[in-house]
């Protein structure tokens, strides 16, 4: 029985590896394992090293190949830093922040002051740019726009209307905006001490399950419970496939770009997904992977343990530092990335 389960188990992880190549419109359940992805490979390494410590040789194939077909992909879910850290003068570095503000709300529901704002922005430098998503009203009383552009002395300010994407910096120029009712993206040219660098801000479409999440666990029949999950799984696959065409635009933007690219933002989907090796060409590198140290998890809320929050670099720029930050207010972490030429 027990390797009759551990390659099951396996074989779950194998479809989740799926995920990269098979884009979610022809088949989603390997999107929605994705998921999991990091949890089951390493259960599938613990089993595959109990079948060696019992000799039990042939049991052991099957886990044993599945974990090296997961090597590619390791790297992208279980950081080891080895980062570049170049000796540039801090004249000729940028500091570029990405955050899922939550409406700068705090737990309360209520929005949060502007001496909040202020405090956390100079804790990050302040930023030269800033990529926020989510980041409330662009105007009225509860915006905290002003308070922004005063904290981090921005010259520059991008909030489609209607939309919570607001790019934040120096002299730019909008490139491109695509958005469904509520999530997208919005793409700017930026003039910054390193030259001109484009920069694209994401928030993709909603995975739509974090409400359903949550209320697992609940008071419930098996029945509603096994309900629940399905709807979920089947949710998470129906918003991918519109993630994995907002993606798709994403890499045309970028391998058109005459500058370096960076791109940034909620992807609402982790590295493992299908979403995330669209958007990651070849001419860009994914910050956390290049630089961060674990896990590196951005998403705090009912679905713990995931990486859906990104920065990727050009391969033109050196990344120098990268840092994830709680803000204290919203449900995900934000990323600091310092990069220079």
């Amino acid at each position: 029985m027990f390797p009759l389960l551990g390659n099951l188990l396996a074989l779950v992880a194998a479809v989740g590896l799926l995920a990269r190549f098979v884009p979610p419109d022809v088949w989603w359940p390997p999107t929605v394992i994705a998921l999991l992805l990091p949890g089951l490979l390493l259960l599938t390494a613990l089993f595959m090293l109990v079948l060696l410590y019992r000799k039990l040789w042939r049991a052991a194939i099957l886990p044993g190949l599945i974990m090296l077909a997961s090597l590619s992909v390791v790297g992208q879910l279980f950081a080891f830093g080895g980062g570049t850290v170049p000796t540039a003068e801090p004249s000729a570095r940028l500091i570029v922040v990405t955050n899922n503000a939550m409406g700068f709300k705090g737990n309360d529901g209520k929005v949060v002051d502007e001496a909040t704002v202020d405090k956390l922005l100079k804790s990050l430098g302040p930023p030269d740019v800033l990529l926020l998503q989510e980041a409330g009203p662009g105007q009225g009383n509860v915006s905290r726009r002003v308070a922004v552009m005063a904290a981090g002395k921005f010259a520059a300010h991008l909030q489609p209307q209607g939309k919570t994407v607001a790019i934040y910096g120096s002299a730019l120029k909008l490139i491109g905006s695509e958005f469904t009712t509520y999530n997208g993206f919005s793409v700017v040219d930026m003039t910054t001490r390193l030259g001109t660098v484009r920069f694209i801000n994401a928030h993709l479409e909603s995975n739509g399950i974090s409400g359903m999440a949550s209320k697992i666990g609940e008071d419930k029949e098996l029945k509603q419970e096994l309900d629940l999950a399905e709807s979920m799984f089947r949710s998470y696959g129906r918003t991918a496939r519109t993630r994995a065409t907002q993606a798709d635009k994403i890499r045309r933007y970028v391998e058109e770009s005459p500058y370096p690219v960076i791109v940034g933002g909620d992807f609402n989907d982790v590295p493992s997904s299908y979403t995330y090796q669209r958007v990651l060409t070849p001419r860009l590198r994914d910050a956390w992977v290049a630089g961060g140290l674990g896990l590196g998890t951005t998403f705090t809320g009912p679905l713990p343990g995931l990486r859906i929050d990104f920065l990727m670099i050009d391969t033109s720029l050196n990344i120098v530092e990268v840092t994830r930050f709680d803000t204290g207010f919203s449900d995900h972490r934000g990323l600091r990335v310092v990069v220079s030429k």
